[in-house]
């Protein structure tokens, strides 16, 4: 295991723990927290190069296909398998992200293995939320429906809270997920905006190896409080 000095450790891998200053905004205490833990990035990073190889090898198989003359619907079946693959990994990342975010409130170091196996004993529970995830994502990618992008991005808010309610030991469904949101909305105006819009900015490239660490620390303090 790779062992960081004391003061990079204290920068990049952080120390968790409530911020002294409680009363600052929920949106900004998600900031204090992801800047004393950047390490928070690494599942990201992972999950978009495993991202980019399976969307590679899916596209290598279409060519292949298309060129020995399967034309027809091969490219919105590719659409589908890359869109349905794509929800359920970035599903799977915002889980494992939940449980990091969770150490890291708790007042603890964000731990990659220690939040891996937490979200396969918890996958069951999951799982259902990414395949559907996955259905709307490779639906929508397969269709080339204009403005999928914000269809995509708004779901993942629910995506984001029901995460934070299993580590949170809430387990709740997307539409009890819906309900808590609008609700949320109406205690923490500005807090669910940013939330709305993390979920949307979560499917850019690159800027969400930040946005989802954050907005995944949002979306958990949000549940513990509301």
């Amino acid at each position: 295991m790779v062992s960081f000095p004391n003061y990079l450790r204290g920068w990049f891998m952080g120390y968790g723990g409530w911020p002294t200053y409680n009363y600052r905004p929920l949106y900004l205490q998600a900031f204090d927290f992801f800047v004393k833990n950047l390490g928070m990035i690494i599942p990201a990073i992972i999950a978009l190069i495993i991202s980019l190889i399976v969307g590679f090898a899916i596209g290598a198989i279409g060519g292949a296909l298309a060129l020995a003359g399967f034309s027809f619907g091969v490219v919105d079946a590719i659409g589908f398998v890359i869109g349905f693959i794509s929800g359920i990994i970035i599903s799977f990342l915002i889980l494992v992200e939940a449980y990091e975010a969770g150490s890291v409130v708790n007042g603890n170091i964000p731990d990659l293995g220690l939040a891996w196996q937490s979200s396969q004993y918890s996958r069951e529970k999951f799982l259902p939320t990414a395949l559907i995830t996955g259905l709307i994502f490779g639906v929508l990618s397969a269709l080339r429906i204009p403005g999928s992008f914000l269809i995509e991005g708004l779901f993942l808010v629910l995506v984001y809270i029901v995460a934070s309610g299993i580590v949170s030991g809430v387990r709740p469904g997307l539409g009890q997920s819906l309900n808590w949101y609008s609700s949320a909305f109406s205690k923490d105006g500005i807090s669910s905006l940013v939330l709305l819009l993390g979920g949307i900015l979560s499917l850019v490239p690159l800027l969400n190896l930040l946005v989802i660490p954050y907005t995944e620390l949002l979306a958990t303090l949000m549940v513990r409080k509301y």
